[in-house]
């Protein structure tokens, strides 16, 4: 996991992204609206201690604080005051009590409140999830190669050369690959 602060072209030089190798991954730039501007609030968050998920999030979680305390009384330990955080540390818990990654995120759309997309990623499977107002953008396009996810399409003609249609999910949806 990667996390620092700066633009995407600065932080993918400055870590040599471009000869990382892999079969899927996740990335974040982030306006920062609540928390601070600094490495603990940078994208992907991660569930510590658990190191198989990692979450990007763009949005809002209105119980924040109801997650957190719950979270933090079961044990959980957090490394960051940022909400993206709760929703990485939601799913591991759900996940060691031996739910499946769609199932933690299905159950996520039906305990966290606000407005958001997230997508997360595990060792083997890539996930997104989108809030019931849908209020935050989210763009996929799918083919038997790729899958690209962004919150505008523009980002996703970046990485995937040609003509390419591109769809919005559906309010309160989930979708996750597995390869």
């Amino acid at each position: 996991i990667v996390k620092d602060i700066g633009d995407a072209e600065t932080v993918a030089a400055q870590y040599n992204l471009d000869k990382m190798q892999g079969t899927h991954g996740i990335g974040h730039v982030r306006m920062a609206t609540e928390s601070d501007v600094d490495i603990a609030g940078a994208h992907p968050y991660w569930a510590y201690p658990f190191s198989d998920i990692a979450v990007v999030h763009n949005g809002q979680l209105t119980n924040y604080f109801y997650w957190r305390r719950r979270l933090e009384r079961n044990g959980h330990r957090f490394q960051s005051a940022c909400d993206s955080e709760i929703i990485a540390v939601y799913l591991a818990e759900r996940m060691s009590e031996g739910a499946s990654l769609e199932d933690a995120m299905n159950q996520s759309m039906e305990e966290l409140d606000g407005v958001f997309t997230y997508l997360c990623v595990t060792a083997d499977s890539l996930g997104m999830a989108k809030d019931e107002l849908a209020a935050k953008p989210l763009v996929l396009y799918e083919s038997d190669d790729i899958i690209a996810v962004a919150s505008e399409e523009i980002a996703i003609r970046e990485v995937v050369p040609g003509e390419i249609e591109t769809y919005d999910p559906f309010e309160g949806e989930v979708m996750v690959w597995t390869r």
